[in-house]
């Protein structure tokens, strides 16, 4: 089962994963950073304009996958 790494960029605060997890497919990776994202940004206790960015690498240190979530409120 393949290794990946995390590291989650939220707000400017960057925070990587040195232990790694295993997953089964590229599938799993992308639904894992499809959960942690929106998660993260339920705890922001940060207002306005907000962005999450996922950086996903493999055991030889390539990233393979990236994704971002941009949060944006307002009150009117």
């Amino acid at each position: 089962m393949p290794l990946y790494f995390f590291a989650i960029s939220a707000n400017g605060h960057r925070t990587a994963d040195d232990l790694g997890v295993h997953l089964d497919s590229p599938d799993d990776v992308r639904k894992a950073v499809s959960w942690t994202l929106p998660a993260i940004a339920m705890e922001e206790k940060q207002r306005g304009d907000r962005s999450y960015i996922a950086s996903v690498r493999d055991e030889r240190g390539q990233v393979v996958y990236t994704a971002t979530l941009t949060f944006t409120d307002s009150w009117h």
